[in-house]
């Protein structure tokens, strides 16, 4: 039950996990759990499926490193392979499991998203308007609740997977006090006015009810099919039709200010449309190998419709698709796709029901939002599909040999020190950014010195150098600063508009140009 409270929650507290510079302590943190009970001799071997999962997430995780070789945003790619470092190392830990202790688990799941609703609800009722507000360029965002995830939709999932798991564990164990936080995940998931959220909590209530239900005769699942399709028809019907429910989808939602019932009914997609047709497009120009991981923001900005300040495609299939081609799309859909074979299997086991529906709400969500980018909601998530892994075994699990504990322990400290090495590089890179917002050059100067050499592939630190000596004055620095970060990488669009703003005639020119170029809508101000 710890380890859920205290990773899910920590992480969820820690702005969701977002920031690259969380994800070293919520790698490490499991690593040594793993690196503890393998020392300690505790460890058992895993079954089937187990080692099949962790053997994909393994597998994507090293394909994303790989696709650095080919991305059009090497950076990006780099703190994409970091990330699932974090998710590699919650499954190895999650994976110690065994089957009497799945209950305590999925309770420690309930508890963290139980207090980060708190939380949430705390904030709204005592914070003022600043403490939920979320970056986003909607016009009601400071009206929708939040913190401390910083997205509404993010805190929607978590609230829904909560929910699920709160009626699930209450209903199978015949515990009814234990639905009592949906108390406080109920009113959390309105106030986020989270459409996607309750489409979540629909699916994975469906989901635990058909898995935990007896069998039922084919005419009631008939008359069952029946209903759903007369109920889709009028629904359709009432928008015009297909094509009447493409536009509304393409439309943008009500606001939330002027009528929040009418938003959760709303069909429309909140530009939607626009990220998936500029992300299919992207698969179009990569059919094999795709852009590389991270590199959708730079092909939005280059294709954009409309100026929104976008970095994800808003679904994870398709933004899979298109940075890491169809090589990383069957590895998702076969690693997502275990936990479902296991949940049928464990369908006897009383509390399977319950993992299945949190797990099915993470997997309908993250088809049209950015999940896999918040650890917060994909570690609930992942936590959820481990659940039924473990569940799922038929036998006793035998003790690790020593070869094997050699082994693991050799890959869990290799891990570890790649994420503190990521660790510094990401903390430096924070501290130069907050320095010259804070408008301290010299500190920033140092802070982006010693960036150079634990990130010596980005160019982030020889553009943020340039910036702090040209906070100083020093033009001639400042130049070859940001020479050198395009050197690293010619579609960096900051960098070419910081040597726009250092040079003159015809170089400013061809700067300027190839800013334009890859960020049309985006103003340059000399």
């Amino acid at each position: 039950m710890v380890l859920p409270l205290a990773l899910v929650g920590g992480v969820a507290l820690d702005n969701g996990g977002f920031d690259a510079t969380s994800w070293g302590w919520s790698t490490l943190l499991p690593l040594v759990i793993v690196g503890t009970t393998l020392v300690l001799g505790r460890a058992r071997s895993q079954a089937a499926l187990a080692l099949a999962f962790l053997g994909l997430l393994g597998a994507l995780t090293a394909w994303t490193w790989l696709s650095i070789a080919w991305s059009s945003d090497p950076s990006a790619s780099v703190l994409d392979a970091e990330r699932l470092l974090v998710y590699l190392a919650a499954v190895a830990a999650f994976l110690l499991l065994e089957a009497r202790q799945v209950t305590r688990f999925l309770v420690g799941l309930l508890a963290a998203a139980s207090v980060v609703a708190v939380w949430a609800l705390s904030l709204r009722a005592f914070g003022g308007p600043g403490s939920y507000d979320v970056s986003s360029v909607s016009a009601d965002a400071t009206r929708r609740l939040a913190a401390p995830l910083g997205y509404s939709n993010g805190l929607g999932l978590l609230a829904a997977t909560g929910i699920v798991l709160a009626l699930g564990l209450a209903v199978r164990l015949r515990r009814p006090f234990v639905a009592a936080p949906v108390l406080v995940l109920a009113p959390t998931l309105y106030f986020t006015y989270s459409r996607g959220a309750w489409l979540a909590l629909a699916a994975g209530g469906i989901a635990a009810t058909a898995l935990g239900m007896p069998r039922v005769s084919r005419r009631v699942l008939f008359a069952v099919a029946i209903v759903v399709v007369c109920a889709a028809a009028v629904a359709l019907v009432r928008v015009g039709g297909p094509s009447g429910a493409v536009r509304e989808f393409s439309h943008a939602a009500p606001s939330v200010k002027a009528n929040q019932s009418r938003r959760l009914f709303s069909l429309s997609g909140s530009s939607r449309a626009q990220y998936w047709r500029v992300a299919w497009r992207d698969y179009q120009d990569h059919p094999w190998l795709g852009s590389g991981a991270g590199s959708f923001q730079r092909r939005w900005l280059r294709s954009r419709p409309a100026e929104l300040p976008v970095l994800d495609a808003h679904s994870l299939y398709l933004e899979t698709l298109a940075e890491l081609g169809p090589v990383g799309l069957v590895l998702l859909a076969a690693l997502l796709g275990l936990p479902v074979a296991a949940g049928v299997i464990a369908r006897k086991q009383p509390i399977a029901a319950a993992a299945f529906g949190g797990y099915v709400a993470f997997l309908v969500h993250a088809a049209q939002d950015w999940d896999w980018e918040l650890p917060a909601v994909t570690l609930a998530g992942l936590g959820c599909a481990v659940a039924l892994l473990v569940l799922a075994e038929r036998e006793p699990r035998p003790a690790l040999g020593r070869n094997a504990r050699a082994a693991g322990l050799g890959a869990a400290v290799l891990l570890a020190l790649v994420a503190l090495g990521a660790l510094a590089g990401n903390q430096t890179l924070a501290a130069a950014s907050v320095s010259l917002d804070a408008d301290s050059p010299a500190r920033a100067a140092r802070d982006a010195r010693w960036a150079k050499r634990l990130v010596p592939w980005s160019p982030e630190p020889w553009r943020l150098h340039g910036e702090a000596l040209l906070s100083q004055g020093d033009l001639d620095g400042a130049r070859r600063d940001f020479l050198t970060a395009l050197r690293k990488d010619s579609s960096d669009w900051d960098s070419w508009v910081d040597l726009a703003l250092v040079t003159g005639g015809t170089t400013q020119r061809q700067a300027a140009q190839r800013a334009r170029r890859l960020n049309p809508l985006e103003p340059i101000h000399r």
